[in-house]
């Protein structure tokens, strides 16, 4: 008997989890002048960041619902992640406001995720085409998606320690 959907399990508590700290962290902030540092002086703030996390997770519920549905996955823009999220202008933007707008997306995402029989292996291992990665599966994403806004958590850490 296969262990993935107990390892499916895992990786939605800990999208969960990450949520929940990423929310602490932010919220805690009370000098108003590190939402103008920038990870290693010419990265992100933590508005761009915040920015980035309701967009690819946006993003990510829109392809699992596509391979769920059986539909090609949508592609990517062609431009860069730093691209995006400087064109977007979100530097300029409150990040309470973005940190709302990346908890209700993530929020989303996550309960799609949830809805999906952990133990469908062949639902889980569909693959996208191959503009959007080839065979990079539903549980790719899955485990990706948790580790993505971990790495972030640990960006936003490394700004407000400056």
């Amino acid at each position: 008997m296969s262990q993935m959907p107990r390892y499916r399990s895992w990786q939605l508590m800990a999208l969960e989890k990450n949520m929940l700290n990423i929310e602490h962290v932010v919220s805690s902030i009370s000098d108003p002048a590190i939402f103008d540092k920038r990870d290693g002086g010419d990265g992100w703030t933590i508005s761009e960041v915040l920015g980035h996390l309701a967009d690819t997770d946006s993003y990510f519920l829109a392809r699992a619902r596509a391979l769920v549905e059986g539909l090609d996955p949508p592609g990517g823009s062609g431009r860069s992640v730093d691209e995006r999220v400087k064109d977007a202008g979100y530097a300029e933007q409150d990040a309470m406001d973005l940190l709302q707008r990346w908890l209700e997306a993530g929020a989303a995402y996550h309960a799609f995720l949830a809805s999906l029989p952990e133990d469908d292996e062949g639902l889980w291992e569909l693959p996208g085409r191959s503009a959007d990665g080839g065979g990079f599966t539903l549980n790719d994403q899955l485990i990706l998606s948790a580790f993505h806004d971990l790495d972030h958590l640990h960006q936003i850490v490394k700004i407000i320690r400056g």
